[in-house]
């Protein structure tokens, strides 16, 4: 560009810009006193530079922080080679102001040194010498001339010594200063100016704004987007910037409306959907038979059906329509608490706060199990109930249902709650609003059924009862074991409130929740074995054969896991063979890691498959979708499948969050959230199903829309190699 175009183009920029800030007048700058802490001056010294000191409007400039440790201290890195370290510096990109900041963040290329970490054999990245992060900004438009002063915010630095760590935000660091000359500059960099004019303004208003604001960097948006410093390693590193949720809410919209479908979308198994229901189905009626072996509930089995056998006075005829009566209430009202479970867990599941309540709530259950105290309605209601159930006939034995019900709700809510919990984080986004699902009916009514089925067969074949086990000390035992389970629950609601939390877990970590497993099951196997007893637990020195194979099974599983807990030579986690750490792994959500060509942003995929001419694998997932990571971890690896996968350009829309790890710089929890919300919205308009996962293949058209040509049918991946043969058809059907 001729530099006599320059003045002109910066006086355009200057005019459209929002004011500026506060000023500092044309006299010179002095240095601001430190603000840094005492106790982490002690440790360390800290200086800002600008580079150079004396700039123009839309000059470059290159902004250095120096942190030079003192004896016996040292700082840490801010990306440091193992994600799990918690010990860490945070730089953030300040927002834009008379400094627009421009490119990446990463830590210099120094030699750091490593420490073993408290916690673990783990090791820890650290310096104790000066180090120096530098970070790249242009000269803001609309910055007046005179002296400028910049607070640094987005950095959070921390320097430790054997003592302690002293943390400094932004704004306790000495700020940026530098001065702002009149005149137009001979030295902006077109494609830096570019930069900054993207992080101040949407395209659509550079483009409305005429052709200076374009002519200063020489380039149109998209061209200055590709070739912004810093795109190409955050296109590497499969990471984005974030968008104002207005404007992407726009953009997937326009998606949405663009998409054409073909005859034929379906892929994989034609019973994918009816194996699923089935499935769930039969898994909701296994738990609730499981809560029948509980204290609270098996004793009550045969005093209930004498109960109809007297009332009965002989009659079958009678004896039928009150049993059925019974199991009625029974389903009535535990379906509906179950089905109202099922509806809502999806929703609750991604709250941080209901993860909490329900963590506490196992553990509160779990205690209670274990003997340290008894939970039970108060006497008032118990009463009151039963005094109903007394007059007998069809209301007395309503209320005598009604009765047991709430009786044992205390011993059958954890089921039906870890159930739902679980069930939540297999296939749905979360939707509060969305149409109650035939599977969300038949599982609370599957539930319900097989909880109350004994009850009637039982009332019409009186002959059974003689084989059922005597209640005694087994039952005690029971109730130990689903206490183990319930503590085991708890510490995964606690990691999956922290993952909603927090960008990086530091408390409940994959390795704290799959340590506490481990624990669990050998406490449990120990226990089962007679080696400790319990302040319920009966003196019974002998063990039967069933007993002695659940301890087997227990001490069987934790040496199974325990190898997952260690590194091995690569630095990545053991991962021990086979469906059970599977199913263990993506149960305790393991942190997220994505192989190369994984992207988040499905605008930037589209165009990247319109250069390639691939079709786009389109994948919606969630950061506590336990099928989502069941595949992503132990299907997408396997070789056929990864074949497959090289051919298509891959994009995966969260719907819950999205990790912190897929920007450039966290732009925080909410807006992670808004962004979902946004993926979750696209998946119902173009799919009509909140389902996770939900894998689709799309092609981009010439005239600019988009063809779906193709959707699996299964949540979680059964078959590999059907999912293999899927997507074999689906690229055949890209190239017609």
């Amino acid at each position: 560009m001729p530099r006599s175009a320059l003045p002109l183009a910066i006086f355009v920029l200057c005019a459209v810009t929002a004011p500026a800030g506060a000023q500092f007048g044309d006299e010179p700058f002095a240095r601001a006193e430190s603000k840094l802490p005492k106790e982490f001056a002690k440790r360390a010294d800290v200086t800002v530079q600008v580079v150079p000191a004396k700039v123009k409007w839309g000059e470059t400039v290159a902004v250095k922080v120096t942190v030079s440790p003192k004896s016996h201290a040292w700082t840490y890195p801010a990306f440091p080679t193992d994600p799990k370290q918690l010990a860490r510096n945070t730089l953030e990109l300040s927002s834009p102001g008379e400094l627009i900041f421009i490119g990446g963040v990463a830590d210099p290329p120094v030699k750091w040194k490593q420490k073993p970490r408290p916690d673990s054999l783990a090791m820890d990245e650290y310096t104790d010498q000066p180090i120096t992060w530098e970070f790249k900004a242009v000269v803001s438009p609309k910055a007046k001339p005179g002296a400028k002063s910049v607070v640094l915010d987005g950095l959070d630095l921390q320097v430790c010594d054997d003592k302690n760590c002293i943390p400094a935000d932004g704004k306790k660091l000495p700020p940026a200063e530098f001065r702002v000359e009149e005149g137009a500059s001979d030295h902006v960099n077109p494609q830096d100016l570019a930069s900054a004019l993207l992080k101040i303004q949407s395209p659509t208003d550079v483009i409305r704004v005429g052709a200076g604001a374009i002519l200063v960097a020489g380039l149109d948006t998209a061209t200055a987007r590709s070739t912004a410093p810093g795109a190409e390693a955050a296109k590497k590193s499969n990471r984005k910037a974030a968008k104002p949720v207005a404007a992407y809410t726009e953009e997937m919209n326009g998606y949405a409306g663009n998409i054409e479908r073909t005859g034929d979308t379906s892929g994989g198994s034609d019973g994918g959907q009816s194996q699923g229901l089935w499935a769930f189905v039969l898994t909701a009626a296994a738990w609730g038979l499981i809560s029948l072996v509980t204290p609270c509930v098996f004793p009550m089995i045969p005093i209930t059906v004498s109960i109809f056998l007297k009332q009965a006075h002989g009659s079958f005829r009678e004896r039928l329509k009150l049993a059925g009566v019974y199991c009625l209430t029974i389903i009535s009202v535990l379906g509906v608490s179950a089905f109202a479970l099922l509806k809502f867990m999806a929703w609750l599941s991604t709250q941080p706060v209901t993860n909490v309540l329900l963590a506490l709530l196992f553990l509160v259950l779990a205690l209670s199990l274990f003997g340290m105290y008894e939970i039970s309605l108060p006497n008032v209601l118990q009463k009151r109930l039963q005094a109903k159930q007394s007059k007998g006939g069809v209301i007395g034995t309503i209320f005598g249902a009604l009765a047991f019900t709430v009786i044992s709700f205390t011993c059958v809510a954890p089921f039906l709650g870890g159930f739902a919990g679980i069930s939540a984080g297999n296939d749905t986004g979360g939707s509060l609003i969305a149409v109650p699902t035939v599977k969300e009916i038949a599982g609370g009514l599957a539930f319900a059924t097989a909880f109350a089925a004994p009850f009637f067969v039982l009332a019409l074949v009186p002959g059974l009862m003689k084989a059922l086990p005597k209640s005694g000390g087994w039952l005690d035992s029971v109730k130990v074991v689903m206490g183990f389970l319930e503590l085991a629950a708890a510490l995964k609601f606690l990691r999956t409130a922290e993952l909603g939390v927090l960008p990086t877990p530091q408390y409940f970590t994959y390795d704290v929740v799959l340590g506490g497993w481990i624990a669990i099951s050998v406490a449990c196997g120990l226990y089962l074995l007679n080696v400790y007893r319990l302040p319920h637990d009966e003196e019974n020195p002998n063990i039967g054969v069933p007993r002695l194979i659940f301890a087997l099974l227990f001490l069987g599983l934790a040496l199974y896991l325990l190898p997952a807990t260690f590194k091995g030579q690569d630095g990545k986690p053991q991962r021990p063979a086979g469906t059970v750490y599977a199913w263990v792994e993506s149960f305790l959500l393991p942190e997220t890691s994505k192989d190369e060509g994984w992207s988040t942003d499905l605008k930037e995929t589209i165009d990247t498959a319109r250069k390639s001419g691939r079709p786009i694998f389109l994948d919606f997932t969630g950061e506590t979708c336990t099928n989502c990571k069941y595949n992503e971890h132990s299907v997408f690896p396997q070789p056929a499948v990864r074949e497959e996968m090289q051919n298509f350009e891959k994009v995966q829309l969260y719907t819950d969050w999205l990790p912190a790890a897929s920007y450039t710089s966290d732009p925080g929890l909410a807006a992670r959230k808004a962004e979902a919300r946004v993926n979750r919205d696209f998946q119902t308009e173009v799919f009509k199903d909140i389902k996770l996962p939900l894998y689709a293949v799309l092609v981009p058209q010439a005239d600019g829309k988009l063809k779906l040509i193709g959707t699996y049918e299964e949540g979680k991946i059964n078959d590999p190699a059907q999912f293999a043969a899927f997507l074999k058809d689906s690229l055949e059907k890209a190239k017609k």
